[in-house]
């Protein structure tokens, strides 16, 4: 059953399906499903939105309401991208020919994986690893042109003018109002990105569940703040940040270090408000720099990336035997993450005619 119901617009007779959504998009409208994945039959991307087309013969009014659910039931969604690999030009120091001023920097080499709806892909790296550039390309925020490989949603294309509709990203700033209370900031972003057709009242208690949702209930009559002024936490302004982009019920949140300056308690809160969303029917791909312990824990898949290229993708739970094969065992009460990480700075350090050669690539070859 979708959480959100949603007031959407006739289809244009004789538009293309991506004009439809990008006209459903000028709307506010969304796309979400909660379904069971005892039938496994496929959902497309098509399938969608021929149910959006269905609602335009329902009746002659000059809007519907629709549920988009299947009594069937089917497979949840799954984001699948493969060998992205993204490169830009870069001036190159003290060169005496014109033709060789800029070389080719490869930021993203080969990058493979997926994120399914009701789990977390956490992306992991030192910095400069290529971790918000791969959020970035995922969330389709860098130059079409420039980017090589394919991302699919349940194995349909997923262009861009869909993915704005279905979408919703995070940025690591908070750009809030400091004089507005936590109720009122997420009000006003539902006046501005819910449907206008939409009533007050169901306006209302999407802000409500939105409070419940994110734990921001003793703090919903408490101003933002700022320097001069008395507000509620680091950790509480992430979440409200978070609920004012995830206001219209996306089906895929993408986040670019959610946790980043907070201390351990804020970012775990923060990451346990992300695990509810996406057990709640979301796909959530977050970047994070090192996690603690108990964040791990709430983690469904990882992505270490390395310069650009992928050194562990998998199951948490997977690592300790991928280190140990690699012959560097995790050691007892040691966290899994920081491990990972450490050893991963100490190779990209390490001169490439010694180690490089033998470790690295190794590792990449695993993975």
């Amino acid at each position: 059953m979708s959480r959100f119901v949603n007031e959407l617009p006739f289809f244009k007779s004789g538009s293309s399906l991506m004009e439809e959504a990008e006209d459903i998009g000028r709307d506010g409208v969304h796309f979400h499903s909660h379904q069971s994945s005892n039938d496994r039959l496929s959902r497309t991307l098509g399938h969608l939105l021929s149910r959006l087309e269905e609602a335009n013969d329902a009746g002659n009014v000059d809007r519907h309401v629709v549920e988009l659910s299947d009594p069937g039931g089917s497979i949840p969604f799954v984001m699948k991208f493969t060998e992205l690999t993204y490169s830009i030009r870069t001036p190159k120091k003290l060169s005496l020919f014109p033709r060789r001023r800029s070389e080719t920097k490869t930021l993203l080499n080969s990058i493979s994986g997926e994120a399914r709806e009701g789990e977390i892909l956490a992306v992991l790296g030192a910095s400069g690893s290529g971790k918000s550039t791969l959020i970035d390309a995922l969330a389709n925020r860098i130059a079409k042109g420039s980017l090589k490989g394919s991302i699919v949603l349940n194995n349909e294309p997923l262009e861009s003018k869909l993915l704005k509709v279905i979408s919703a990203y995070v940025m690591q700033d908070d750009l809030l109002y400091p004089m507005l209370t936590v109720e009122e900031t997420l009000m006003f972003s539902a006046e501005f990105r819910l449907p206008r057709t939409l009533s007050k009242s169901k306006k209302q208690s999407r802000v409500q569940a939105l409070i419940d949702q994110l734990g921001l209930r003793p703090a919903a009559k408490t101003i933002i703040g700022d320097e001069g002024h008395r507000g509620i936490s680091g950790g509480e302004r992430r979440r409200v940040s978070i609920g004012i982009d995830i206001i219209h019920d996306p089906i895929i949140l993408f986040l670019d270090e959610p946790t980043s300056g907070l201390d351990s308690t804020s970012a775990f809160m923060v990451v346990k408000v992300l695990q509810r969303i996406a057990q709640s029917g979301s796909i959530v791909i977050m970047s994070i720099h090192q996690p603690s312990y108990r964040i791990i824990t709430l983690l469904d898949r990882l992505l270490f990336l390395s310069r650009g290229q992928t050194v562990y993708s998998g199951v948490p739970a997977g690592l300790p035997l991928y280190f140990s094969e690699f012959g560097r065992p995790i050691p007892e009460n040691e966290n899994w993450a920081e491990f990972a990480l450490d050893l991963i700075r100490e190779l990209e350090s390490t001169p490439r005619r010694i180690l490089a050669p033998r470790w690295l690539p190794s590792l990449m070859e695993k993975a």
